[in-house]
């Protein structure tokens, strides 16, 4: 039964793939208000023992930004390929609130969004759990050639990730058109 159900969700997820210049996507959104996060917000005195401690819940807090699993971003022929990795000692639980499993945003050299895959793409409203478990890792191929289609010379960075509604994973690299 479970075989089945997996077939009918991929033949209409396949079914449901395509591309439109409509998207309900919302551009990521980066909180870098320290209220309410344990860190100081400079406007209190600093001691030697609070610059410690300040030291320690930033690395916490970037830590949990990164949430639970790592994020990685190699070049292979040119190609990307992000990675998403489980590095805690427990299973990670993962929910995807539609076919769309990761999402790449690409900006040029004066910070403008230029390109971002979920503008591109429709995908499917089907809710899809998955276990990762310790050291387990999911790849996301994509082709060079994809995302510098239509785009000048010029300086870019390109950022992945991860549309997983209880983890965070994220990766980014420059990259230079010639």
């Amino acid at each position: 039964m479970y075989k089945i159900m997996i077939l009918v969700t991929m033949s209409l997820m396949l079914a449901a793939c395509g591309t439109n210049g409509n998207s309900t996507q919302e551009e990521p959104v980066e909180n870098n208000s320290s209220a309410g996060s344990g860190i100081p917000d400079g406007n209190e005195e600093e001691t030697p023992e609070s610059d410690k401690s300040k030291e320690e819940l930033k690395e916490n807090l970037e830590e949990s930004k990164d949430g639970e699993l790592k994020g990685q971003l190699e070049r292979n022929n040119q190609d990307f390929l992000f990675t998403v990795i489980n590095n805690q000692e427990e299973d990670a639980e993962i929910t995807f609130s539609s076919g769309q499993e990761y999402d790449y945003v690409v900006v040029d050299e004066s910070g403008a969004v230029v390109k971002k895959l979920s503008e591109e793409m429709m995908y499917t409203q089907a809710i899809k759990e998955v276990a990762l478990a310790p050291g387990q890792k999911l790849e996301y191929p994509v082709s060079y050639d994809e995302v510098t289609a239509d785009l000048p010379e010029g300086k870019y960075t390109i950022e992945f990730i991860f549309t997983d509604s209880n983890h965070h994973a994220s990766a980014k690299e420059t990259f230079i058109i010639e």
